[in-house]
């Protein structure tokens, strides 16, 4: 979804961009909570759903990875409620995103990720998150 969603921007797209954006760390969450509650998430909250991966981390005994999620959430609160709204602003608004705007969605997509690779790498890799 991410490439997607850079492709479309390349192309001018900057709606279908913004929703991709969205869309790319909506999946990427949710697919890790799968991973360690076993569960399907299914929410455009991406907040909500970042909570809930801190949560279940913090049961599991992932305190730091729990933690790191906490905070990186409350440092990037703006960003991640700006990626929420962009499926509820591409899909039903009269609003349309600038390019500009959405590329600002889609570089938040891409540091959302990288973030959570590195969460990943701890949980699953075997490596030690920064």
């Amino acid at each position: 979804m991410l490439r997607l969603a850079e492709e479309l921007l390349s192309k001018g797209e900057a709606d279908l961009a913004a929703l991709n954006a969205g869309y790319a760390v909506q999946l990427y969450v949710e697919s890790i909570l799968y991973r360690v509650s076993g569960e399907e998430w299914r929410s455009h909250n991406i907040r909500l759903l970042l909570g809930a991966l801190s949560m279940i981390l913090e049961q599991q005994g992932f305190h730091r990875e729990a933690e790191k999620i906490v905070e990186f959430a409350k440092v990037n609160r703006r960003l991640l409620a700006k990626l929420e709204e962009a499926h509820t602003r591409a899909t039903y608004g009269v609003l349309e995103y600038s390019i500009d705007q959405a590329r600002v969605l889609v570089d938040a997509a891409k540091k959302v990720i990288d973030f959570l690779q590195n969460i990943e790498k701890k949980l699953f890799g075997g490596e030690e998150s920064e």
